[in-house]
């Protein structure tokens, strides 16, 4: 491998964790986006050897002069963010904030997902998504992950995105930003987002369905989305 510095990180990291980890591809893929888009604040869903290699990169664009990024990596499981904390290389650790944090149901409009239930409130620009497990905690149903939607809803900061391989996710995704702003790469397996912030989110609308409906033969309803008018209010706020 040609970084050295990124080596070292993950080969360090995976003497203290037992975590499988992502592909070598999803890593420089990540490496490459942070060393590229050079991120303040870094939101993480799923704390990992992911963590480790965007730190690496937020330290070496801090090296060349960027401002000190910082990440928030999110994880649901107690026993994990233990685990991780103690693994987490010291020379990156300065940069990183693990936030051990339950999943919970919720829901945009008419798709139920799972999301984490304590996301601290940052100005995010940079968001990497492979968390929580998608597995509802109420009757464990196979969900899609939330808290992209929410975090771009409260943005007027532009967000870019990396979202790791789930299908389900990557439909919501496109339904609510569209595909020219969420794109899926056949040959990463993962969906690209952004430039995002809370204009570029669709809404349902109220439609009538009856020209969609076929007299005779299959009838396909077809999801409508559209950006609205008027500003969607945010639960909690």
């Amino acid at each position: 491998m040609k970084r050295p510095e990124f080596a070292h990180a993950i080969t360090e990291y995976a003497k203290v964790s037992n975590v499988t980890g992502a592909s070598m591809s999803d890593y420089l893929t990540l490496y490459e986006e942070i060393r590229t888009r050079k991120p303040k604040e870094v939101l993480e869903f799923g704390t990992g050897f992911t963590t480790v290699v965007m730190a690496q990169a937020l330290i070496e664009n801090a090296a060349e002069g960027a401002p000190l990024g910082r990440i928030t990596s999110m994880e649901e499981h107690e026993g994990w963010t233990e685990t991780a904390l103690k693994a987490l290389p010291q020379d990156v650790a300065h940069v990183v904030q693990i936030v051990h944090s339950p999943k919970v149901d919720g829901f945009y409009k008419l798709f139920r997902g799972v999301q984490y239930a304590d996301i601290p409130i940052r100005a995010y620009d940079f968001v990497f998504s492979d968390g929580p497990e998608r597995h509802s905690p109420v009757n464990n149903d196979k969900l899609f992950d939330l808290d992209l939607i929410h975090i771009v809803r409260r943005s007027s900061k532009p967000i870019h995105a990396v979202v790791d391989n789930h299908y389900l996710t990557f439909y919501v995704l496109q339904k609510v930003f569209g595909t020219k702003l969420a794109r899926y790469s056949p040959s990463h397996r993962l969906m690209f987002v952004g430039p995002v912030t809370k204009n570029d989110v669709r809404h349902l609308r109220k439609e009538n369905f009856v020209p969609d409906l076929a007299l005779f033969g299959t009838t396909e309803l077809k999801l409508r989305m559209a950006l609205d008018d008027q500003p969607y209010p945010i639960p909690g706020k």
